[in-house]
C-alpha cells in the first residue's frame, strides 16, 4: 500500500510539474520532482514543446543532464516538423485555390500563432482543413495532384489523407463541418474565416465566435485527448473578453453544444487549479495511482447531448455510421473493423506514466518559420545542430543591415554549407570573434579567412574564419512572400540614401 501511494505521488508530482512548466508557472517544489517521469508526462500529453519554450530556465536549472538534453531535442523536433507542416499546407491550399477550393485551417499551426504567439509551439500529427461539402470533389482531385492518398472516409463526412513525404508518412484530415459525424445532426454554421499569416505565411483560418465550442467539442470527440488540448481552450477562454465569451455561449447553444463548452470549461477550471499549485484537481481530470483514466469518446457525447432526441442520434450514429452507410457491404466491412480495433475500448482508455515502463529517451514527433523563442547562445548551439545534422530551420533578422535583401524582421531560412563550399555572393550566418551571431554577405575569400559586409552597411566586418560559419542563407520570408536570396547585394537608392545618412553622421560625430 505504501509503495503504490509513493507511485501515486510521484507520479501526481509529475504530471503537476509538467502542467506548470508547460503554462510558464512552475513552483519551487516542482524542482524536486522526479524529471525523467516530468518529461515523459510532457511528451506524453504533447505539452514538451509548450515547457520548453516557456520554462526552458527551469528545466536547465534543476533537471539532469540527460533530461535536460532530450527536452532540448524535442523542442528542436518541434520546430522542423512544424516548418515542414507550414510548406505542406501552403502548397496544399494553393492548389485546392488554383480549382477554386477555399480551404480554411482549423487549429495547428494557426492556433499556436494565436495563442501563443508562436505558430510552432504546439504538437501537431496532422494537417486539418475545412472545405465545404459541394467542393470537397475539386478538393480531392487537388490533393491527388499532390500524392495525397485517401485512407479512411468519404464526402461529405471526415476523410483522412496520407502521403509518403521526405521525412516520412505525412497526414491530413478534409472536414465539412466544425463536429464530427456523430453530431452531424446539428445545424452548426459554416466557419468564421480570418486571414491570418502564419509563420510569414498567409493563410485562411477559422475564427469567431464559435471557434471555443469547435474546440470543446474536439476535446470530447476524442478518448483521452491530450492535456495540451486542454491548455489549448484554457488559454483561449482565458483571452476572451466577457462580451466575447457571451458571444461564444450564444453561438454553443444555437448548435446545441452548450454543454460541452460547460464541460470543457469546468476541465479548464480544474486544470488552472493546478497550475496554481492545487494538485488534488488531478484527480477530477482522470489521473490516479496508475496514471490516467478516461471514458469512451461516446459515452462523453451521450452525457453532453443536449435532449433525448439528441443523445438518439449519437447513438444511431455511432451503431451505423454515416460514412458506413453507402452500401451493406460497406457497413458490414466496417462493423468487423470496428470489433476488432474499437470495442475494446468501450470501458474506456487508460495510460501509464511510470518511468520504469518508458524509454527514457523516447523519439519525438511533435509538432514551428517562426524561430523558437531561445536565449542568442542557446539559438546559435540550436542552427548549428540542425544544419550539422542535415537540416534546415529559420531564424528572425531583427537588424536592418541587410537592407533592401532581408528587411528587419524578416524570416531566413538557413541550411548547412554545401559541399562546394562557402562562395563569394553567400549570405551566411557566422560567429564574431566575440561569438556574436552575424548573417551578412561573403565579399572576398583569402584562403581559410571570410570578408563579410552587410548589404547596407558601411564597412566590412573584421576578417572571419571559416571555422565560424554555422550556416548559408538560402531563402527569406516577409510579409507572405518567399524569396531566394540573390548572389549580389540589390542596388537601392533607399539604401544609398541611408549609408549617405551614415557617413555624414559619423563625420558629424568625428568633427564634434
Amino acid at each position: 500500500m505504501a509503495t503504490a501511494m509513493m507511485r501515486e505521488a510521484r507520479i501526481h508530482s509529475a504530471v503537476a510539474a509538467a502542467v506548470r512548466l508547460a503554462a510558464g508557472a512552475p513552483g519551487v517544489a516542482d524542482g524536486a520532482a522526479h524529471w525523467p517521469t516530468v518529461f515523459q508526462v510532457a511528451m506524453r500529453e504533447l505539452v514538451a514543446p509548450h515547457a520548453w519554450a516557456r520554462s526552458r530556465r527551469f528545466i536547465q536549472r534543476h533537471a539532469d543532464e540527460d533530461t535536460t538534453g532530450a527536452w532540448r531535442r524535442a523542442a528542436m523536433a518541434t520546430h522542423l516538423r512544424a516548418q515542414r507542416q507550414l510548406s505542406i499546407t501552403r502548397d496544399t491550399v494553393r492548389a485546392m485555390e488554383s480549382r477554386g477550393v477555399a480551404a480554411v485551417v482549423l487549429k495547428g499551426l494557426p492556433l499556436g500563432e494565436r495563442l501563443y504567439g508562436d505558430a510552432f509551439v504546439r504538437s501537431s500529427s496532422d494537417i486539418d482543413l475545412f472545405v465545404a461539402a459541394p467542393q470537397r470533389t475539386m478538393a480531392s482531385v487537388a490533393l491527388r495532384s499532390l500524392g495525397w492518398m485517401s485512407d479512411d472516409g468519404a464526402p461529405p463526412w471526415h476523410e483522412a489523407w496520407s502521403r509518403e513525404g521526405a521525412e516520412g508518412r505525412e497526414h491530413l484530415e478534409l472536414h465539412s463541418s466544425l463536429v464530427c459525424d456523430h453530431l452531424a445532426h446539428l445545424r452548426v454554421a459554416a466557419p468564421a474565416v480570418r486571414q491570418r499569416e502564419v509563420g510569414g505565411e498567409p493563410l485562411r483560418v477559422l475564427d469567431g465566435p464559435f471557434l471555443p465550442a469547435y474546440l470543446a467539442v474536439h476535446l470530447a470527440t476524442h478518448q483521452m485527448p491530450p492535456l495540451s488540448w486542454l491548455l489549448d481552450f484554457a488559454t483561449l477562454w482565458s483571452s476572451l473578453s466577457h462580451a466575447e465569451r457571451d458571444a461564444a455561449t450564444t453561438q454553443a447553444k444555437a448548435s446545441r453544444v452548450q454543454r460541452y463548452l460547460a464541460w470543457a470549461n469546468t476541465r479548464a477550471g480544474l486544470l488552472n487549479r493546478v497550475i496554481d499549485g492545487d494538485d488534488t484537481a488531478l484527480g477530477p481530470l482522470g489521473f490516479g495511482r496508475d496514471g490516467r483514466r478516461d471514458v469512451h469518446s461516446v459515452v462523453r457525447h451521450l452525457s453532453l447531448a443536449a435532449s433525448v432526441r439528441d443523445r438518439l442520434h449519437v447513438l444511431a450514429a455511432f451503431a451505423v455510421p454515416r460514412k458506413a452507410r453507402a452500401s451493406v457491404g460497406e457497413l458490414v466491412r466496417y462493423s468487423l473493423a470496428r470489433v476488432r480495433t474499437r470495442f475494446g475500448s468501450l470501458a474506456g482508455e487508460r495510460r501509464s506514466y511510470d518511468a520504469s515502463e518508458l524509454a527514457t529517451t523516447p523519439s519525438w514527433t511533435g509538432s514551428g518559420p517562426r524561430p523558437l523563442r531561445v536565449e542568442r547562445t542557446e539559438m546559435v548551439s540550436l542552427v548549428r545542430e540542425v544544419v550539422y545534422a542535415g537540416g534546415a530551420l529559420r531564424v528572425r533578422a531583427p537588424g536592418g543591415s541587410m537592407l533592401p535583401t532581408i528587411p528587419r524582421g524578416a524570416l531566413v531560412r538557413i541550411r548547412g554549407v554545401p559541399d562546394r563550399g562557402v562562395e563569394q555572393g553567400n549570405v551566411v550566418l557566422a560567429l564574431t570573434a566575440d561569438g556574436e551571431p552575424v548573417l551578412h554577405r561573403v565579399i572576398a575569400i583569402d584562403g581559410e579567412v571570410l570578408i563579410t559586409r552587410g548589404d547596407a552597411a558601411l564597412a566590412d566586418d573584421p576578417p572571419t574564419p571559416r571555422s565560424r560559419v554555422i550556416g548559408v542563407a538560402t531563402h527569406v520570408s516577409y510579409l507572405g512572400t518567399e524569396r531566394e536570396l540573390p548572389r549580389r547585394a540589390p542596388r537601392s537608392l533607399s539604401v544609398a540614401a541611408l549609408k549617405l545618412r551614415r557617413r555624414l553622421a559619423r563625420a558629424v560625430r568625428r568633427g564634434g
